[in-house]
């Protein structure tokens, strides 16, 4: 079982310029990722445009990512494991895509609840409900407050913590209208349960986000040796390097200007790990965006 601690590192799903899955560049960016030490992969999740692809092609990235993963031993020789997206417009679909990534070697499920129509709480609690039912993984509950229009609150997660298999939470580093001590608001609630409480959200991650049991973020997938330098030093409290912390802001800081799986796309290929531009609706990065992007990339530190 997967505790969803640490550092989790959230893959784009690279593109061949035929607009499939670019299954060997994914297999470097799992093997970068697990050798530089991150603690858990994740496929298919929002950096992954997981819900762009059909069920052949999300059975192939699962096992293309499970299969690069146990081949790759990172910097603490153990094995990391591999977390799916399991979202979905229905609970079928959720469903369906939960037994898919357990029958493909997942260790751990990934679920932001979503629907056409902001849905309700007795709707999110069903939607877990039905996943434990089905799957025995451990799932971790994606909080998207801003884009479904439901905020989990810590009461709800604590309900889900003992009824169904939900064992970590990834929230929101930052939100405009969010009080703080959100982190100990949410360990509050679960105290005792074993609830991993998690954050995301890149900008917060790298400057002042309340310490907390896990960091989920895209860009870890990309520049895992940074990362995971500056999680470290955070955990242990020493002081980051400030050459890398520099970057990281900066790097950030471009991203946040542009689309954000679209940027991810055109760093990847900055970096060496070559994919197409995400699948439509998502447009691809402009010419400006593209060059601010290069300019960062060339001042990465050695």
């Amino acid at each position: 079982m997967t505790s969803f601690r640490g550092l989790l590192a959230y893959l784009v799903t690279p593109l061949t310029p035929d607009d499939v899955p670019h299954l060997d560049a994914l297999g470097h960016l799992v093997h970068d990722a697990v050798h530089e030490g991150v603690d858990g992969l994740v496929v298919l999740a929002s950096s992954g445009a997981g819900v762009t692809f059909d069920a052949a092609e999300r059975g192939a990235v699962v096992h293309a990512a499970v299969t690069a993963a146990a081949a790759t031993t990172g910097a603490a020789a153990r094995r990391v494991p591999v977390h799916v997206a399991v979202g979905g417009t229905s609970t079928r679909e959720v469903v369906a895509r939960a037994r898919a990534a357990r029958d493909g070697g997942a260790d751990g499920l990934v679920l932001a609840p979503f629907s056409y129509l902001p849905l309700v709480e007795d709707e999110v609690v069903a939607i877990f409900d039905a996943v434990a039912d089905a799957v025995d993984l451990p799932v971790c509950y994606y909080n998207r407050s801003v884009q479904t229009s439901y905020d989990v609150t810590p009461t709800t997660l604590a309900h889900l913590a003992r009824t169904t298999t939900v064992t970590a939470v990834k929230d929101p580093a930052s939100l405009p209208s969010r009080p703080g001590g959100r982190v100990a608001a949410l360990r509050s609630a679960v105290d005792g349960l074993g609830v991993s409480v998690g954050l995301s959200g890149d900008p917060s991650l790298v400057t002042d986000a309340e310490a907390a049991d896990a960091w989920h973020t895209g860009l870890a997938g990309l520049v895992p040796r940074e990362y995971v330098a500056l999680r470290r030093a955070r955990v242990d409290g020493d002081v980051p390097d400030p050459d890398t912390a520099a970057w990281l802001r900066d790097l950030t800081g471009v991203l946040a200007g542009l689309r954000p799986v679209s940027g991810f796309h055109a760093l990847a290929n900055l970096l060496g790990t070559p994919t197409a531009p995400p699948r439509g609706p998502s447009l691809p990065v402009d010419d400006d965006g593209r060059r601010r992007l290069a300019e960062v990339v060339a001042r990465r530190p050695a």
